[in-house]
């Protein structure tokens, strides 16, 4: 017989019994017996275990124990409900349970976009590598001095375009490391010093602000 109208109190009372009758695991029914129901949210059973007893979890959690509690409360209940072990026994533990997971939630999404913003800007940083090395190939009489000039000079222009984008004001460690990269690719290609690079490019872009704040 089913009753979707136990409160979770009870609920969880009438599980242990449940489940005392169809496992025979004195630890397991311990562990239970020292838990109780808080709370019915959406398809998930709150049961807590008093932080002195938390120890006790690890009974609850084993795979052939959880499948046997939830079967359980599905007998009892008629729906399928997954039952979570949180360290606490009061309603107050849940909610800040809850809040936990929503700061931990927000954490980890700030990581993830943060690592797919570091993943795109890497690819973009990558593609212009790319792009030097592949004007540089096609770039006539590379041999000569006078063209890898002329290559530097329109490559400084390609870079300074990209770093509109890509290179904030205040850029860290990382979108640095990637700036480098490409003043590297340059500087081999061409046999200057990256430190040469770099200082044109300081200048072109110094001398590109001066223009628009006086224009």
């Amino acid at each position: 017989m089913t009753d979707s109208t136990l409160n979770p109190s009870d609920l969880w009372i009438q599980t242990v019994n449940l489940v005392k009758d169809r496992v025979n695991h004195r630890s397991l029914w311990e562990a239970m017996e020292q838990a109780v129901g808080i709370a019915i949210e959406q398809d998930t059973f709150i049961v807590g275990l008093n932080p002195r007893f938390f120890n006790q979890a690890g009974h609850l959690n084993v795979s052939a124990h959880k499948n046997a509690i939830e079967n359980a409360v599905k007998d009892l209940t008629g729906r399928p409900l997954k039952v979570r072990i949180i360290e606490g026994d009061t309603i107050d533990d849940w909610n800040y349970t809850k809040q936990r997971d929503a700061r931990i939630a927000a954490m980890r999404e700030a990581t993830y976009q943060r690592k797919d913003r570091e993943e795109a800007e890497a690819q973009s940083w990558d593609t212009l590598i790319e792009y030097v090395a592949r004007e540089y190939s096609n770039t006539p009489l590379r041999q000569l001095p006078q063209s890898r000039a002329r290559f530097l000079t329109r490559m400084l222009y390609v870079v300074s375009d990209a770093m509109d984008t890509l290179y904030s004001e205040n850029p860290d460690e990382a979108v640095e490391r990637h700036l480098a990269r490409v003043i590297d690719r340059i500087a081999n290609v061409t046999d200057t010093p990256a430190t040469i690079v770099a200082l044109e490019l300081d200048r072109l872009r110094a001398w590109r602000q001066q223009s628009a704040q006086t224009s």
